[in-house]
């Protein structure tokens, strides 16, 4: 009996060490795959650049720009798989990434997001971008990455805006070829925070039609394109424009009435 409790005592001590070392193998393992993620490259800025479904992105702009000197600028783009490489000099750089697109006709340039935002040296830094088409921008306070829309009001509109609301059906895939979503948009929200604006609307095509929510009724409004100025309609169709004179890039103008 003796000889047999020895041999379970033994034999539970060696699952036990071996159940042990394939932990600590497990955790070596993972430890190794964090190791996995690109390092810096001396003398290099390095990265990946990609789209909000994870595709690569090939010939995105790759702007690293000096923090002490002003316009002093160093220029690369995307290979076929999204990556870059571009020589640093010495000093202090931050890198920004654009897009460029042809969609419905026009050329769009697009800010990419970071995935860090601090300056490096010549020793080099990885930075990865993603295209996104909404959200807020690390640089800009109230930078966002969607489109924005300036809100006018016809002659004799003087409804509250709490009591309008805006609906953007998308027509066909936005400019990433994503599909979009309908947006509707009331005052207050994250999408119409300043009264004459509305902010982060990703570009896209859309069909706009406006509602007047009043006393318990719904009236059906008139938008106009204020760019064309080409008369009040009861759906709008909005394109963004890249870059109009007198605004911001990528923006439309409407103005709602009766």
């Amino acid at each position: 009996m003796k000889t047999a409790n020895r041999l379970l005592i033994t034999g539970a001590l060696l699952l036990t060490i071996w159940s042990c070392s394939k932990d600590n193998g497990s955790e070596e393992s993972n430890a190794e795959k964090g190791n996995d993620e690109p390092k810096a490259e001396k003398s290099y800025a390095t990265g990946k650049v990609v789209d909000g479904q994870g595709n690569p992105i090939a010939g995105a702009k790759i702007l690293l720009d000096n923090t002490v000197f002003y316009a002093s600028y160093i220029h690369g783009a995307t290979q076929e798989d999204g990556t870059y490489k571009i020589k640093v000099q010495p000093g202090s750089w931050r890198t920004f990434a654009y897009v460029e697109r042809t969609y419905n006709g026009q050329k769009y340039r697009m800010e990419l997001f970071p995935d860090k935002t601090d300056s490096f040296s010549e020793e080099g830094a990885v930075r990865n971008f993603v295209w996104k088409l909404e959200g807020q921008m690390p640089w800009e306070a109230e930078g966002h990455y969607g489109g924005f829309v300036m809100l006018r009001t016809d002659y004799g509109f003087y409804e509250d805006e709490k009591d309008i609301e805006l609906i953007f059906t998308p027509v066909g895939p936005l400019i990433d070829g994503s599909a979009g979503r309908i947006l509707t948009i009331r005052y207050g929200g994250d999408k119409w925070l300043n009264r004459s604006e509305l902010q982060d609307i990703p570009i896209g095509r859309y069909k706009v039609a406006a509602t007047l929510k009043k006393n318990g009724t719904n009236r059906p409004l008139k938008i106009e394109n204020w760019d064309k100025q080409d008369g009040s309609v009861s759906e709008l169709q909005l394109d963004f424009l890249p870059d109009p004179p007198n605004r911001g890039h990528n923006s439309a103008s409407i103005a709602i009435g009766y």
